[in-house]
């Protein structure tokens, strides 16, 4: 490439930098990194299925420990450049299976013990059930707004109070570094 060419490229890639830069500042573009707002609703939409995954996963684990691993079919094997020959048996390939269910299931369960916990801050909170008729069971919030006999703004207030409220229980190191950026 000519010095001429490369001049333009780095005018080019100076503007657009500086161009987001302007952009992020003023908050008219937003970075793609979900918020500690945002991770909160999503550990709250998804917290009925981190449940039902222990279930599943506890299902398959007594599968295993009553019929062993499935087996693949042998009509069709495929080969690669590092081939290894298995030479495990079947009760151990089942017991390392078994093991890296149960490791999930632990895992799962502290991350909803987490949960649990930063939602018992908030039990005392009148509107605290908000939180379960809209992630748990959800509910719209006109549905929710009837429940607690109150107009959908109050509701949307209150559910992002209560969510800004989780997000330091959370994730605390986030929240801070987003008021102080």
């Amino acid at each position: 490439m000519s010095k001429q060419q490369l001049d333009i490229q780095k005018i080019i890639k100076d503007t657009v930098s500086e161009m987001l830069f302007e952009l992020k500042k003023q908050g008219l573009m937003k970075d793609t990194k979900h918020t500690p707002f945002q991770k909160t609703e999503q550990l709250l939409y998804n917290y009925m299925n981190f449940k039902q995954v222990i279930i599943d996963k506890q299902k398959h684990i007594d599968f295993i420990k009553e019929n062993g691993i499935q087996k693949k079919s042998k009509s069709i094997v495929s080969y690669s450049g590092n081939y290894q020959l298995d030479t495990r048996n079947d009760f151990e390939k089942a017991e390392e299976q078994i093991e890296a269910l149960e490791n999930s299931i632990l895992i799962t369960k502290r991350y909803i013990a987490v949960i649990d916990d930063a939602l018992s801050k908030l039990e005392d909170d009148k509107y605290y059930d908000l939180i379960r008729l809209r992630y748990f069971e959800g509910k719209t919030r006109e549905e929710i707004a009837e429940y607690f006999d109150v107009d959908v703004a109050t509701i949307s207030r209150n559910k992002n109070r209560l969510i800004n409220t989780l997000k330091i229980y959370l994730f605390s190191d986030e929240a801070i570094k987003e008021i102080f950026s």
